[in-house]
């Protein structure tokens, strides 16, 4: 099968055109995209930031589309059907992880930018296992950012078993942030957000969330003890102490994002009068994926994007680089599938 992509060639180069083919194994799926986004992570991925982007890549790990041909051992789609996929298109299914249930452990995962091609382009194969029909309720374009970065915060927050009422909070407001906010929001917890920056204030407000400010030590004095769970979406380097000593004596702080200098702790933080516990999460696994799904269609946690024309994704690769955007940014190709 040939696709029609772009790709970078080198670290840090600009998108241009590549085609390249593809076989379509027992089961895979051929998936039509009709969005797919671009974000921080995919420039991380240009810059070759953590040291393992496969070149050339094609970006994008957040794709919807249609599928247009199935492997002969596909019993659970067909042609035509709606999917997202995200940033794992491939697992084992044979190691003790897949068994349990946890494909996003597997050592022989396939992901996008290290070892696979992603969704810059016209079509995409995946594993028919890791293409996910969409709930009617969910738009396209609206969905596309929940396929990454929604299965990871929606994972990590799954794995701190809130009890109902919790006071939690966010630290960074990006991509990962905002759909943290609205997640824990629509759990009914009550959610707060550091950020530095006090012009993201009137956002995080519009989010239903309390905003405390990231650079004043004395705001983040007041909050001592005050939360039973912290999620961290930053990528930057940061004083991790005194978000622990925020956490309350059973409360838990989760890193979705990596910063790329060292963190350094006070380690008797985490067990001065309690038992605070520190954990990463990585994306989430397929029934993660799927229960994911079905709550931001139950309760329309879907984040505000901005959708764009695939036609030149250097200039929405740029926009990304600038940080100018407060919403996910779509490109949105302008043929209609002929699966529909």
């Amino acid at each position: 099968m040939e696709i029609r992509a772009y790709a970078i060639q080198q670290k840090g180069d600009a998108a241009t055109p590549l085609v390249y083919h593809r076989a379509i194994g027992p089961h895979d799926v051929l998936v039509r995209l009709t969005h797919r986004s671009i974000t921080r992570g995919d420039t991380q991925f240009i810059d070759d930031d953590w040291g393992d982007t496969r070149f050339p890549l094609v970006p994008s790990h957040e794709m919807v589309g249609y599928v247009e041909e199935t492997g002969r051992a596909v019993a659970e789609l067909t042609r035509g059907d709606r999917v997202g996929i995200g940033y794992q298109l491939g697992a084992c299914f044979e190691c003790s992880f897949c068994r349990q249930g946890v494909e996003q452990f597997c050592p022989d995962q396939t992901v996008v930018g290290v070892n696979a091609f992603g969704g810059l382009a016209d079509r995409v194969v995946v594993d028919g296992r890791f293409a996910f029909p969409l709930p009617s309720a969910l738009d396209s374009a609206r969905t596309t950012p929940l396929m990454s970065s929604g299965l990871t915060v929606y994972s990590a927050i799954s794995q701190a078993r809130l009890p109902p009422d919790s006071r939690v909070a966010v630290l960074g407001i990006g991509g990962l942030g905002r759909l943290a906010l609205r997640f824990l929001r629509a759990m009914e917890h009550r959610v707060s957000a550091f950020s530095r920056s006090p012009g993201k204030a009137a956002l995080i407000r519009r989010l239903v969330a309390d905003y405390i400010d990231g650079s004043d030590a004395r705001a983040l004095g007041a909050h001592r003890g005050a939360f039973d769970f912290i999620l961290s979406t930053l990528n930057v380097t940061f004083d991790l102490d005194p978000y622990l000593r925020m956490l309350r004596p059973e409360g838990r702080f989760c890193f979705v994002a990596t910063p790329l200098e060292p963190l350094s702790l006070r380690a008797g933080i985490l067990y001065d009068y309690g038992r605070r516990g520190i954990y990463g999460s990585y994306v989430g696994s397929r029934s993660d994926a799927v229960r994911m799904l079905a709550f931001a269609a139950k309760h329309d946690v879907l984040p505000e994007v901005e959708v764009m024309p695939f036609s030149d994704p250097n200039d929405a690769i740029a926009r990304v680089r600038g940080r100018e955007m407060e919403t996910a940014l779509v490109l949105e190709s302008l043929a209609v599938p002929s699966a529909v």
